[in-house]
């Protein structure tokens, strides 16, 4: 009976971090005038969190939120999230709510995570786990075997029904149940073998920059806890087949920025970046994945231009969409535009510029730009406070990786974050 219970109790605590980790982008419920719905990782945040906070007899303060509650400075700072927003509406600004009831789920994820306490052991295993089925699935996918599930679906499949731009990025009224299809007559999420654009494929995450973003995180934590390169190399290796078919050169940068204040032992280091380089060698000589194009297409380009369109953004001084046409800073121009935008709304009032505007946007393209704007100067001095105890690692990647990706709003990100950094502060608890 007990041995019962007891098997019964590490499926209920390993459920919701495998479902956290591995379940596509499906959406299970439709959210009328938008394109993302209800999946089945809310629907387990919701249903645990009910759980728990029955199991304590709806003590929320201090048996689920207290002192010792890892990611506490998250919780505590959902109220200045309400203040930005209160405040962008009463300048006549339209900050987008949903991310107030994104980040309220963020906060259930967190009570549930600190409840469930994943071992270190579970989370590696976990993250072995997750980089081998994106592999196969990477590699399936890249040769036109099979599709996916990701944010924003078959673009192309739709486009004929409305707008390209506003079906795919934002909204799509759709106002039934979904089970799968929403009544689209077929799979709204999921993007047939050979969609991807550019053959920049996604393995089981929403898009490329989710994928390269959750696959950094998991060699972080590899390279951290696993003492035997010869345990991690394979792993390494995978992941750097994945980071260059996904060509999210931003989080190469990012990945790369923060592993040279990963490793505190040397040897370690040496072997690890020695190995690192004579596989990329190989790959650009052997021409693996079409290689060598990659490089010229995504890496090689003019980052003097790079360096004024960022620059542009921040001063008014950005160029014309047409003289950076064919460049490949393309992308670059139209995030560095949406910047702009978000950055004037702050110039309307004073009061905008200190306590920001609540974000206008529901994805901006830019971490920093997110906090810059939504929170304005207090805020973003409150968000350096809050994350001076942070690994110096983490915060470069994110800094490097936050300019041209806006992290946290993908739920699978802030997942590996968590996990990643809780495993992380119950290492040095243990070893202090």
């Amino acid at each position: 009976m007990y041995k019962n219970l007891e098997k019964n109790n590490i499926f209920l605590k390993s459920l919701p971090l495998i479902i956290f980790i591995f379940s596509p982008k499906i959406d299970i419920i439709s959210i009328p005038n938008f394109w993302q719905g209800i999946r089945i990782d809310d629907l387990i945040i919701f249903f645990y969190l009910i759980y728990f906070v029955l199991v304590n007899n709806f003590k929320i303060f201090p048996n689920l939120i207290n002192k010792q509650t890892f990611a506490l400075n998250w919780i505590i700072f959902f109220p200045y999230v309400i203040l930005s927003m209160l405040i962008g509406k009463i300048f006549l600004l339209n900050p987008q709510w949903i991310i107030a009831v994104r980040y309220l789920e963020y906060m259930g994820l967190i009570i549930i995570l600190n409840q469930i306490d994943p071992d270190k052991n579970k989370i590696l295993l976990l993250f072995k786990i997750y980089i081998v089925i994106n592999f196969i699935f990477v590699i399936l996918q890249y040769f036109e075997l099979i599709g996916g599930f990701t944010s924003r679906g078959n673009c192309d499949k739709v486009a004929h029904m409305k707008d390209i731009k506003s079906y795919c990025f934002d909204k799509e009224d759709i106002k039934s149940i979904c089970f799968f299809s929403c009544n689209l007559g077929f799979m709204k999420n999921y993007v047939l073998p050979g969609g991807f654009l550019n053959n920049r494929v996604p393995g089981i995450t929403g898009g490329v920059w989710e994928l390269s973003t959750n696959i950094s995180i998991c060699i972080y934590a590899l390279i951290l806890f696993e003492k035997k390169i010869n345990k991690i190399l394979p792993f390494i290796l995978m992941a750097m087949i994945m980071l260059i078919i996904a060509q999210s050169r931003g989080i190469i940068f990012g990945f790369i920025a923060g592993s040279i204040f990963l490793i505190n032992d040397y040897k370690k280091a040496i072997k690890i970046i020695l190995y690192s380089i004579i596989f990329v060698f190989l790959m650009y000589v052997l021409n693996f994945f079409n290689f060598k194009q990659i490089i010229q297409d995504r890496f090689l380009i003019d980052y003097i231009s790079l360096i004024k369109i960022i620059f542009g953004s921040f001063s008014g001084t950005l160029p014309l969409k047409s003289e950076v046409s064919g460049t490949g800073l393309e992308s670059m121009w139209l995030r560095a535009y949406t910047w702009g935008q978000s950055l004037s709304d702050l110039k309307k009032s004073n009061i905008l510029t200190f306590f920001g505007s609540g974000g206008s946007l529901i994805y901006t393209e830019s971490f920093l730009i997110r906090v810059i704007t939504s929170f304005g100067i207090l805020g973003t001095l409150i968000v350096i406070f809050f994350s001076r105890k942070l690994p110096w690692f983490f915060i470069v990647f994110v800094l490097v990786t936050g300019l041209t990706v806006d992290l946290f709003v993908s739920f699978k990100i802030f997942v590996f974050s968590f996990l990643l950094l809780f495993a992380l502060n119950k290492h040095k608890l243990k070893h202090s």
